[in-house]
């Protein structure tokens, strides 16, 4: 008899593991490792026409601890929205323009002058946010479910992938990849 009752309270310690397993744990390790079901695609916030690749030319996520993707421009150059979304701030400081396509995810343009949006407006990718203040600008792909920031260039779609790689190959001050990074995470 005390057989039988050590096996079952072993089988019964074994089902609770499972049932803690599969609705507590298993839900949080598939949470980690993204930001949702849906596929979020962006565009180049700048028409490929106004990009410069000489010197700086395009500037690798992670490079000197930044959390986005430089690239340089024509000045006064129109930045134009790489996502579909809602303007949810603008950043004084750095001109920087924010948008939410999605829950947790924040797409962040700098810096932008002469601006064509306000907050709480909702642009179409492609509509022109404002223009380019000086010949840089900065794409940032905030990852909020997750507290990082993630490469944007694994964002773009594909032909701006190819820009942006192209870009790099011609960029002068580059290390030749675009999403390396050792200090972050992503």
């Amino acid at each position: 008899m005390k057989n039988a009752t050590a096996i079952f309270v072993f089988l019964g310690l074994i089902f609770v593991g499972v049932i803690i397993f599969a609705f507590i744990y298993l839900p949080k390790m598939v949470d980690a490792n993204g930001i949702g079901y849906k596929n979020i695609t962006m565009e180049l916030p700048v028409d490929m026409t106004n990009m410069r690749y000489y010197g700086s030319g395009i500037t690798s996520f992670c490079v000197n601890k930044d959390n986005g993707i430089g690239i340089e421009v024509k000045e006064n150059a129109p930045v134009l929205a790489p996502v579909s979304g809602v303007v949810t701030n603008i950043y004084e400081g750095p001109n920087r323009v924010a948008l939410e396509p999605d829950t947790n995810v924040l797409v962040s343009i700098s810096p932008v002058v002469k601006l064509n949006v306000s907050v709480g407006d909702y642009v179409n990718a492609g509509d022109v946010l404002g223009y380019s203040e000086g010949t840089n600008i900065h794409l940032i792909f905030d990852n909020q479910k997750n507290d990082r920031y993630e490469c944007p260039f694994l964002y773009l779609n594909e032909d701006d992938q190819n820009t942006i790689l192209n870009g790099l190959k011609l960029t002068t001050d580059t290390t030749g990849r675009i999403c390396e990074c050792d200090v972050m995470r992503y």
